[in-house]
């Protein structure tokens, strides 16, 4: 037996973070079988467990353990231990300050403003020093140096969260950094917080007009005295060689620039707003080398051979007094392209440098495959390589099969995952937008949650989420942050506006999601307040408009980029508003429903409740009898007019709204929104008469994508499934492999089949909603199905299937009691399966030949049938 992987609240060893509920959890791995374990969890104050401050036992299968936080005290290293039988691991948390007063001052600056700012304080510290603890942000963005090493691992810290509602401090360990003389220096920039972002070419100042600084550093000497190292007015400040830097557009470094000494002035903001940290380090997590070569017009570039959300970092030669890095996602006739970054410019500039260094930017971050290097020759650009830069997480998936433009997929789709997984989970990494949008993610999160632990880091965007929801009375923005914006600043619709289904539902969807995935209680009862004020937002409006149970009001977007308006390039989708966003409310008030169930909260009623009378309205609206209705009354709604006056503004084009498209029936199949059997095949029928209709592509956008070839899949519609995963023409997932995508696109159409771009104006060619469609590949074709919301247990079922398109298939998930596999090939015409099945697993196994079994912790071997494209 063994116990490994110990986190807090999803995060390794967190240090200075901020606790509402502590949820431990750990792995726990053996080659047998384990019917009954009880596992000890103990927290102390020492690494001997001499003051044990709290002791719990549970004999969970999915091996976690929430306790509340009021034993917490400030600045300490609690250190807990999981043990059972002979068995035991330790590790540790860190509180960071709590509701300790600061004793520092923000500082800034009295000039006028700048680009960067370095501040700096000199010190003495004559006595053995115990330990040293730095809390500190400053912003914008903010790199620490102590005795000019680097402190920590991490970079654009602090990251992107709404500053006008926390401000998230960092703590470090600089116990190692201090000598007898020290210097500490912060370089701040611009970032998000006052560097130009949002829509229509940016906006400067969002979150203030000054970068701004807030530092203690605490001293425990040998003896038992303390000292505080704290920011205020005797500190120095300076300009710095840094003279632009913006998300956006780059950076620009000029080594001639004189530092000029700035005058310190103590920023009288408050500091109500700070708390501990509760998102993700963002660092350097791999490093590519480029193949270099000549474009079409004799361009010098870099190809790194994917794309990526980083910079480069290098060796610059002395005596260089122009050198240029400009960003792009592709070529275009052979040529460097960048024009589809709006007004982007994605540049780093290096002036004036007189002798050879190591340099990288600070501040800011591109999204970019291809390099065109300016003022290098070709041996002196071999020397900088790529940096790939996300949040950290931890990678739970592998998978591997006989098609290689299937595994290419899957690459895409992880590498997209984690390009846009940075501090917020963002829409693309390259052009001016980069902001968390609440809809991407919630088609996306069951599939982004298989690929990697994303507790921590979802956990921190739904705190965004709500924090921006406590401001709009319980609607849902379509991004978190939020930027505020004056609105004769702001003309763009989706800064005025807020509540539309799918965007909004992240605040049910992802909660469910990501308990589905961790069985974290804690994290569920945090975002309960979240869920309900989100379906009561809803329900609030419903009964003003006449209680009818219906969304059929307000602003909605429908199935955003759907192909089957049949109008090239615009944004609107054909199915009917009003029905996505009722079922939407129907899946938001079941989620919610049952997330109140699962802590024991008897509100669930009202939810389960609400949930029946809209699914009740849906039937009544949208069938007669067993038919589905094709003239429903949500036709001429509030809600399609509003979207089609939307379409006439902003797309020029008339919106002919119908019901039974493929994503109307998919989700109607989907959510079980059918009076009866005989309903459900007619249901079915239909999307049949659509996939033939259509070729066998899909016409689907945002929200139809991620459930149509499961639709498929569950209606007997096996090969149409099977034909459109693998389908090779546009629009199609393997059309962009074939195109050459390393990442996944935002339209179907981003690139034409001729190599040209479809269009310029919204168009990412790293977007991971699409790419949802890998928990298809998951749970229909490798078969992991995770066990119930209600399951403790520990029961997983295994279904696989077998596509004519694959010879042989691996897939496998790492799970808290270590990793469940399965691998099949064909061998003459037969199957042979193998199910790796790890410890305290229970695995419900369903083989095409009939046959089921009831698996425990082992391997597996079965032999099973072939059901080619089965339908």
């Amino acid at each position: 037996m063994q116990i490994d992987q110990l986190k807090v609240n999803g995060v390794s060893t967190p240090l200075g973070y901020h606790f509402d509920y502590l949820t431990f959890s750990w792995r726990f791995q053996s080659s047998e079988f384990h019917e009954q374990l009880t596992f000890k969890i103990e927290i102390s104050k020492d690494d001997c467990f001499e003051e044990i401050v709290f002791s719990g036992v549970t004999d969970s299968y999915y091996n976690t353990y929430t306790v509340t936080t009021e034993f917490l005290e400030p600045r300490i290293r609690y250190f807990w231990r999981v043990s059972v039988d002979e068995v035991s691991a330790t590790s540790y948390f860190e509180t960071g300050k709590m509701y300790e007063p600061w004793d520092a001052d923000w500082i800034s600056y009295e000039e006028p403003t700048i680009e960067s700012v370095t501040f700096k304080k000199t010190f003495s510290a004559e006595k053995k020093i115990s330990s040293a603890r730095l809390y500190s942000l400053g912003l914008g963005l903010y790199e620490v140096f102590i005795n000019k090493r680097k402190v920590g691992d991490e970079y654009l810290t602090p990251g992107y969260h709404s500053y006008d509602l926390i401000q998230q401090y960092q703590t470090y360990d600089v116990t190692e950094f201090l000598q007898d003389s020290n210097e500490v220096t912060f370089l701040v920039g611009n970032g998000w917080y006052r560097g130009r972002f949002v829509f229509e070419g940016g906006f400067e100042n969002i979150y203030g007009d000054k970068q701004k600084l807030i530092a203690e550093l605490h001293i425990l000497y040998s003896d038992g005295s303390t000292e505080i190292i704290k920011s205020d007015t005797t500190w120095n400040a300076i300009t710095n060689e840094i003279v632009e830097n913006s998300i956006y557009d780059g950076e620009i470094i000029d080594f001639s620039s004189k530092c000029k000494p700035l005058t310190v002035i103590m920023d009288k903001a408050s500091k109500q707003l700070l708390r501990e940290r509760i998102d993700l380090p963002i660092c350097n997590m791999e490093s590519l080398e480029p193949y270099i070569f000549r474009d079409t017009a004799n361009n010098l570039l870099l190809d790194f051979g994917q794309e990526i959300t980083g910079w480069i970092e290098g060796v610059l030669p002395a005596n260089k007094p122009k050198v240029v890095f400009k960003f792009g996602e592709i070529l275009q006739d052979g040529q460097f392209y960048s024009e589809n970054l709006r007004t982007a410019k994605q540049e780093f500039v290096i002036l004036n440098n007189e002798k050879e260094r190591i340099i990288r930017p600070r501040f800011t971050f591109f999204g970019f495959r291809y390099v065109k290097v300016e003022g290098l020759n070709e041996a002196e650009a071999r020397r900088f390589s790529a940096k790939v830069l996300h949040s950290v997480l931890e990678e739970r998936f592998e998978f591997s099969s006989s098609h290689r433009k299937l595994n290419q997929l899957i690459s895409n789709i992880r590498w997209s995952q984690k390009d846009n997984f940075l501090s917020i989970p963002t829409d693309c990494p390259q052009r001016d937008e980069r902001m968390g949008w609440t809809g991407d993610i919630t088609v996306f999160a069951n599939t982004a949650s298989y690929n990697m632990e994303t507790r921590a880091f979802l956990g921190h965007f739904l705190k965004m989420v709500e924090l921006e929801q406590e401001q709009l009375n319980g609607a849902v923005p379509f991004f978190a942050p939020y930027p505020k914006l004056a609105d004769k600043d702001a003309h763009n619709p989706f800064l005025k506006s807020a509540g539309s289904a799918v965007w909004g539902d992240a605040a049910t969807v992802l909660p469910i999601t990501l308990f589905r995935h961790f069985r974290d209680l804690g994290l569920l009862k945090s975002h309960l307040s979240m869920m309900m004020n989100w379906v009561d937002y809803i329900y609030h409006q419903d009964e003003k408009h006449g209680g009818k149970r219906l969304w059929d009001f307000g602003f909605q977007l429908g199935d955003w980029l759907a192909l089957d308006l049949g109008i090239p390039g615009t944004v609107f989708g054909a199915t009917d508003s009003a029905l996505i966003a009722t079922i939407y409310y129907y899946y938001s008030a079941s989620n919610t429903a049952k997330a109140l169930k699962l802590c024991n909260d008897s509100r669930a009623s009202f939810y389960s409740k609400l949930a029946l009378e809209i699914r009740t309205a849906l039937l009544t609206t949208y069938f007669i009898g067993d038919e589905l209705n094709l003239i429903p009354v949500t036709l001429q709604s509030e809600v399609e007019l509003n979207r089609q006056e939307m379409g006439r503004l902003f797309g020029g084009i008339d919106i002919s709204t119908r019901v039974d498209t493929q994503t109307g029936l998919s989700l109607l199949l989907r959510f079980g929104i059918y009076p009866s059997e005989s309903a459900r095949l007619k249901l079915v029928n239909k999307l049949k008469e659509r996939m033939i209709e259509s070729g066998g592509a899909l016409t689907t956008g945002f929200v139809g994508t991620p459930e149509l070839p499961h639709a498929l899949f569950e209606s007997e519609l096996v090969s149409e499934a099977y034909s459109l995963l693998f389908r090779e023409t546009s629009p199609s997932w393997l059309f962009e492999v074939n195109m050459g995508a390393t990442t996944t696109w935002e339209r179907w159409d981003s690139i034409l089949p001729n190599g040209k771009i479809s269009g310029i104006e919204m168009n990412s060619m790293n977007h991971y909603a699409y790419g949802a469609i890998e928990d298809f590949v998951i749970e229909k074709i490798i078969g992991i199905n995770l066990p119930d919301i209600n399951d403790n247990t520990n029961t997983y079922t295994i279904s696989p299937r077998y596509p004519s398109q694959l010879d042989f298939l691996s897939g496998k998930l790492e799970t808290v009691n270590g990793t469940i596999a399965v691998n099949w090939e064909i061998q003459n015409e037969n199957v042979k399966l193998r199910i790796d099945v790890p410890a305290r697993t229970n695995i419900n196994l369903i083989l095409l030949n009939g046959e089921r079994k009831a698996l425990r912790t082992g391997t597996y071997q079965f032999s099973d049938v072939i059901f080619r494209n089965d339908s």
